[in-house]
């Protein structure tokens, strides 16, 4: 998860796709109009003061807009938030958004403003804080946002528990080594076929999607918070080189690193 707060500088985009859910909250005393690709044209919404728009993963957008709001941003990972409010962890799946504009909901303007706080204290023990947050955040967004899920199938052929946690473990502690499916599958004694498939039916994405997913945030999260030299945070992240670093992260974010380092300073 990303708390971004700042002022827009963005007059639109293309096509832009996401693998993270992203609650916008207008922090301004002015309305947003922005205009939105639709089918048969563009179509204008106005986001009043203190309401929100959410934008769902892996739907792509076109928009414009004129304004240099100040604004709050929380990305959440669709799997991440499903793990979070599921029932039970043999049962998760992510959680799927529908795009929604003007959504004035004080609970979700208040929460999101409880993540930046606690983003802007660094409290080193404050994950149990966040994880309960965005727990009750994600049960506020299926209620104003929500698409109706399946109903959820008990997994039979995912990673056991333990194995789950070890693997988990080694790319947490190792996610800058050049982690392969073949390292992780000896790990807990499988083929790397076997273990491919067993890991997405426990994490919904397959391991190299989990892996780079995961990097995408370590490298977001370096570009914000230290002065490194992208090739630096390339490393640290585990891409291969900057290049491919910088190629991933314009796909993912729809901005280059180095674009938003001058941003942010």
């Amino acid at each position: 998860m990303l708390v971004e707060a700042g002022r827009n500088d963005v007059a639109g985009v293309d096509d832009l796709v996401g693998d993270q859910h992203y609650l916008s909250l207008n922090l301004d005393t002015a309305p947003l109009k922005l205009e939105v690709k639709e089918p048969h044209g563009f179509r204008p919404f106005v986001i009043p003061p203190r309401s929100l728009w959410i934008s769902p993963s892996a739907s792509p957008i076109t928009l414009r807009l004129n304004s240099t709001l100040r604004y709050l941003r929380v990305s959440i990972d669709p799997l991440h938030l499903g793990r979070l409010i599921s029932p039970s962890l043999d049962e998760v799946a992510p959680v799927r958004l529908r795009r929604t504009y003007a959504v004035q909901s004080p609970q979700i303007a208040n929460l999101m403003l409880t993540l930046r706080e606690e983003a802007d204290s660094q409290n080193a023990g404050g994950l149990a804080t966040v994880e309960a947050v965005t727990t009750a955040l994600g049960h506020l967004l299926l209620r104003h946002a929500g698409i109706e899920q399946p109903g959820p199938v008990r997994s039979h052929g995912g990673l056991s528990a333990l194995a789950k946690r070890r693997v988990l473990e080694l790319i947490d502690a190792a996610l800058d080594a050049r982690l392969t499916v073949e390292m992780l599958s000896r790990e807990v004694g499988l083929s790397p076929a076997h273990f491919a498939r067993a890991f997405k039916e426990s994490m919904g994405r397959a391991p190299h999607q989990y892996l780079l997913a995961l990097r995408l945030a370590r490298a977001r999260r370096l570009l914000e918070t230290t002065p490194l030299s992208l090739s630096d945070i390339a490393q640290r992240a585990g891409f291969a080189d900057q290049a491919h670093f910088t190629r991933r992260f314009k796909r993912a974010f729809g901005t280059t690193p180095g674009a938003l380092v001058r941003t942010l300073h």
